[in-house]
């Protein structure tokens, strides 16, 4: 995240009373906005003579129950006693949404990644002992009151809010198709039913990939971590291989997979071939969802950045489907190929005027 520009004065005014009830006071603190990514959550920097912290504001969602503010509180703790490497929770009042944290700078893994092209490997070797170390600790005493955006990756969750979520916000939404729900289903509850998971014994980060991992004094540090919840771990690998920020081949693809197996395989209490399996198919829903996410963002939240990196979410789809789609998944395989037959120069060029053909499958 980097500082775009100097507060307003009531800004700065509720900037200050944050830092004055945490114990960070000073006549000489400054505050600067951090421009942030799909979240409408605010972040900003502060800075003082002696002080160096990030201030994040989050007005509460609920009301009643569990907010993502309070899970951010929890499971920010709780990785912190895990040993996982995560910014410090200086102060908090999840009531109110506000937080300082310990500021982790602005070098994330997407400039080292696109700074590194020519030893990709070398670079995740790093991440892949990340992503095995908090899968590792991540769930001793993780427990399910700390998730508010549902405790498991399970079939109904996979169904509804990434594939669901795809078919609405991508396929419609930004492509302008009429795909009912009827459509897709078959196909979808074959996904779901492989993807989602029944038991409480891995926790998954959800959102694992290049943007969310910062590079600070040489190390690895995960934020955005509100949105854990019990699942397959192949999910956060996916996600960090199916990240259309960077841009990975496959047979880079190929050796980090080898190695999270080798670093993670003592604790995953599972074959390779169950693994991979489930590898499979959770990387297509990362997919999916990633297409819905980039549609949603880009044209109804208005953060039309975004679209830029549908085209390289579409290449993957495209690539995925092609290795067994077309047997498994023939009613997704056959729209998937006919967007490309007809109208794939609108993908490829994701910030042009929507594409709005009415013509898809009833």
């Amino acid at each position: 995240m980097k500082s775009r520009q100097v507060l307003d004065p009531n800004r700065r005014d509720v900037l200050r009373g944050i830092c004055q009830e945490a114990g960070l006071t000073g006549d000489r603190l400054e505050f600067f906005a951090l421009q942030g990514d799909g979240s409408e959550r605010q972040f900003f920097r502060v800075r003082g003579e002696a002080s160096r912290a990030v201030a994040l504001i989050s007005p509460r969602q609920r009301f009643t129950g569990l907010d993502e503010n309070d899970s951010y509180f929890l499971i920010g703790n709780h990785l912190h006693r895990c040993g996982v490497p995560v910014p410090r929770i200086y102060w908090a009042d999840p009531d109110r949404g506000y937080f300082l944290l310990e500021d982790l700078g602005d070098f994330h893994l997407q400039i080292h990644v696109n700074r590194s092209r020519g030893r990709l490997f070398h670079v995740y070797r790093h991440v892949v002992g990340l992503l095995a170390e908090m899968h590792r600790r991540a769930r001793e005493g993780f427990e399910g009151s700390y998730c508010f955006d549902s405790v498991i990756y399970d079939a109904a969750f996979v169904y509804h809010r990434e594939l669901e979520y795809f078919r609405e916000r991508f396929l419609n939404g930004y492509l302008g198709l009429e795909v009912g729900p009827e459509d897709l289903r078959r196909d979808f509850e074959h996904i779901a039913d492989a993807a989602g998971v029944g038991a409480l014994s891995q926790v998954i980060h959800r959102d694992f990939q290049s943007r969310n991992i910062m590079i600070s004094s040489g190390k690895l540090r995960l934020v955005d971590f509100q949105g854990m919840r019990f699942g397959p771990p192949g999910y956060d690998l996916a996600s960090l291989m199916v990240d259309p920020y960077v841009r990975l081949p496959l047979e880079v693809e190929k050796k980090v997979i080898a190695l999270y197996w080798l670093k993670s395989r003592k604790f995953l209490d599972c074959s390779l071939q169950e693994f991979l399996e489930s590898y499979g198919t959770v990387r297509l829903c990362r997919n999916l969802q990633v297409l819905g996410a980039y549609g949603y963002l880009g044209l109804v939240k208005d953060k039309k950045h975004f679209l830029k990196y549908i085209p390289r979410a579409w290449e993957q789809l495209c690539i995925g489907l092609r290795s067994h789609g077309r047997s498994s998944f023939p009613s997704l395989y056959k729209l998937v190929d006919q967007v490309n037959g007809t109208r794939r120069g609108r993908i490829n060029s994701a910030l042009s005027k929507v594409f709005r053909d009415k013509s898809g499958p009833k």
